[in-house]
């Protein structure tokens, strides 16, 4: 093998270890994530994605994660962390100076962890922030976070619920969520909005099949319309797929 070919490959090679050394969900137990793990996990995986409407601004801002005290999003919501780059489209309605969204698929096995594991570094015991994660969710959970949520409290539960769905790649069919919760703060303020999906259908067959490639979550507050795209086919962890 000539010089030239074996630095090809050597290359290649590294490209590709470090490719899978990024993907911690992978490549490390839960209970061994740091934050820097955690934080890769809740800003830049499959899972979670970024949408930022107007501004132009690039520096990182603030932005919520969520910090469940059980099983579902629903139950309690903190803020901390940082938004840097954006990912998927989003409407400019109203919204000011550059506003910050996460969307995050909260009931895959992989958030929950990270979630528990970020509340075990902020001194919760380890039973208690992880007493949920053995359970699946009975359904799917799409949460959309921001410090500007404005626009979708005041739009309302039933409204946003009309206005919201997931649609598979496959076919376009869309999926209408079963229910959408606002998530309340400190003065009454919008910290997050819950989306849940049915995982089977009236006949019992699965809303997302194994084979599907990716699904597009959309929901619409006022002239505010919020869209990004997950790659059903990378959210895998160590057990499979995982969403």
């Amino acid at each position: 093998m000539s010089k030239r070919m074996a630095g090809v490959l050597a290359a290649v090679l590294f490209a590709a270890v470090a490719v899978y050394a990024s993907d911690v969900w992978k490549d490390k137990d839960f209970e061994n994530w740091d934050q820097k793990d955690v934080d890769k996990i809740l800003k830049d995986s499959p899972w979670t994605k970024q949408v930022q409407y107007g501004g132009g601004g690039s520096g990182a801002m603030d932005a919520p994660f969520s910090q469940p005290a059980s099983e579902s999003a629903h139950d309690n919501i903190s803020n901390g962390g940082k938004l840097s780059a954006s990912q998927g489209t989003a409407g400019s309605a109203g919204m000011g100076a550059a506003t910050n969204f996460f969307v995050r698929w909260y009931s895959s096995r992989t958030v929950r962890a990270a979630m528990a594991r970020q509340r075990e570094m902020k001194g919760t015991s380890a039973d208690e922030a992880r007493k949920n994660l053995t359970t699946e969710m009975d359904t799917y959970e799409i949460v959309v976070q921001s410090t500007n949520l404005s626009t979708f409290s005041k739009e309302g539960e039933e409204s946003l619920k009309e206005h919201s769905y997931i649609m598979l790649k496959s076919n376009k069919d869309k999926i209408a969520p079963t229910r959408v919760i606002v998530q309340k703060g400190q003065g009454d303020r919008a910290v997050a909005v819950v989306y849940d999906f049915a995982r089977k259908s009236a006949s019992g067959e699965p809303t997302i099949a194994p084979t599907e490639k990716g699904v597009e979550f959309f929901t619409k507050a006022g002239n505010t319309p919020l869209t990004v795209s997950f790659d059903i086919t990378k959210m895998v962890d160590k057990k499979g797929q995982d969403y």
